[in-house]
């Protein structure tokens, strides 16, 4: 059930956003981990298409296309969320990003988000060496690999610092291997590896098949809800 506060049962959208919007975009969020055999992203295009539920109740989906040539990939991410109370919407979520990797860094993000209502952008480019930011806030750099919440590849996830492609913010990140787990996939019990990325606010839980392919994501909102991911 989403978080609701007071008689009037007027939802929070900041409560609900706060613990899963890199979850959603990252975009980036999309952007642990461990190692992964290489040639699952040598070449060739991947998706992700998941289902997403906020507690028992279905939001909607995001979907992560993934498309590899040589050294350079583009990725594709595309989210849209809508809860609703007693039949009504009282919060949605709408996040378009484009990624442009070479290696396992980042080279280009396009990023546009309306979190119920409120706007974020955030471009970025690799010029003379630097990443260069710009978000609806200013404009800043970074030199070094940059790279975003790419949660599809436990690789190049691998990193102290990951960029919010909603936020534009760089984000301190601290990434543990849980071990192995078997948990349903598309209805079979799959053997996975479990990984979280825990940040000062959030904490995600991922699960990779032992062959490197991302398989599921959960996540919980500042009120205790599961936000939860199934692969379609």
């Amino acid at each position: 059930m989403p978080p609701f506060q007071g008689a009037d049962h007027m939802i929070s959208a900041r409560c609900v956003t706060s613990r899963f919007r890199v979850a959603v975009t990252l975009l980036g969020c999309l952007t642990c981990l461990g190692s992964a055999p290489q040639e699952v992203w040598s070449a060739g295009s991947e998706t992700y298409d998941f289902k997403v539920f906020l507690g028992k109740d279905e939001i909607g989906r995001q979907r992560f296309d993934v498309t590899t040539e040589g050294e350079r990939t583009r990725v594709r991410v595309d989210a849209k969320f809508a809860v609703k109370f007693l039949y009504i919407t009282v919060y949605t979520y709408r996040h378009a990003n484009v990624e442009i990797w070479e290696g396992i860094c980042l080279r280009e993000i396009r990023a546009e988000t309306d979190d119920n209502g409120e706007s974020f952008f955030v471009t970025g480019i690799i010029r003379n060496g630097q990443m260069q930011v710009q978000t609806q806030d200013g404009v800043w750099s970074a030199e070094g690999c940059v790279k975003t919440f790419a949660y599809w590849n436990p690789v190049w996830i691998v990193s102290d610092r990951l960029l919010n492609s909603q936020t534009g913010e760089l984000q301190a990140v601290e990434i543990r291997s849980l071990g192995e787990e078997t948990i349903p996939v598309l209805g079979i019990p799959t053997p996975t590896t479990h990984r979280r990325i825990i940040t000062d606010k959030f904490t995600i839980d991922l699960w990779y098949t032992l062959s490197g392919r991302w398989v599921a994501l959960q996540s919980t909102t500042a009120k205790g809800d599961v936000l939860r991911y199934t692969l379609q």
